[in-house]
């Protein structure tokens, strides 16, 4: 027995769905551990018991483009994403409120926009829906406010921002690396560069504003300058598939 993956769609049920696909409701409420199959929304992935012969319907995700979608949706919406990314700066050259951070935080918010509109793109190329979340163990989770940094202590946001920019610069060259289409590794390396010149522009601002990085003579030595090592993918473990760790 194979399984499929589906994506709950607008006005589907359970029943719905079996009666679509020929299976019983019981083997999808037990397959997914469903307690409360009555209550699925859109957008949320259940594994489907089906044939080996059993073509992908429009409304399914195929390998390995549901696995480059959650990587993209993290990015794109998750915790730590561009969307993150855009509220929080924003929120800052507001909380700050002196031209000179204006100045800094607002370009680089608009550059995030520029990079949430990218993955935006990127993520249709994969036949999915944008929308602003991620998946999590097979569940659809939806972009929260408490997301953002609120720190309101300059030296310290600023800190958090050098940090954040480095990583983003890193996932994106992984990523990069990762998902073999162009298209998308041209998107990602693009915002790559956008996010190591943020890097330096947060470290400059560090060394202008913060007494103690003063004595710094260039940014790097504010912060940890983000090297990027291309990830060994025979030296990860691999991400085994829902059907085989046995969740959705």
């Amino acid at each position: 027995m194979d399984y499929a993956r589906y994506v709950v769609q607008a006005g589907d049920t359970i029943y719905k769905i079996a009666k679509a696909y020929s299976v019983e409701m019981t083997e999808i409420i037990q397959l997914n551990h469903l307690k409360h199959p009555d209550r699925i929304y859109a957008g949320q992935i259940l594994l489907l018991p089906v044939l080996g012969t059993h073509e992908p319907q429009p409304q399914e995700i195929p390998e390995p483009n549901f696995t480059y979608a959650i990587w993209l949706y993290e990015a794109y919406a998750g915790t730590d994403s561009e969307l993150t990314a855009i509220t929080t700066y924003l929120y800052q050259a507001v909380l700050l409120d002196r031209p000179e951070f204006d100045a800094l935080f607002r370009p680089i918010a608009y550059d995030e926009i520029r990079h949430l509109e990218k993955l935006a793109l990127a993520l249709r190329h994969l036949g999915v829906d944008p929308r602003y979340g991620s998946l999590s163990s097979g569940h659809w989770v939806d972009w929260r406010s408490r997301f953002i940094n609120y720190t309101s202590e300059l030296c310290a946001l600023i800190d958090t921002n050098i940090e954040d920019e480095a990583k983003a610069h890193r996932l994106y060259l992984d990523l990069a690396h990762k998902i073999p289409i162009p298209e998308i590794q041209a998107i990602l390396t693009e915002m790559a560069a956008d996010e190591e010149r943020h890097y330096y522009l947060f470290c400059q601002a560090k060394q202008q504003y913060c007494s103690e990085c003063a004595p710094c003579s260039a940014p790097p030595a504010c912060a940890p300058q983000p090297i990027y090592i291309p990830i060994d993918d025979s030296s990860q473990p691999v991400l085994p598939r829902p059907h085989e760790g046995g969740k959705g």
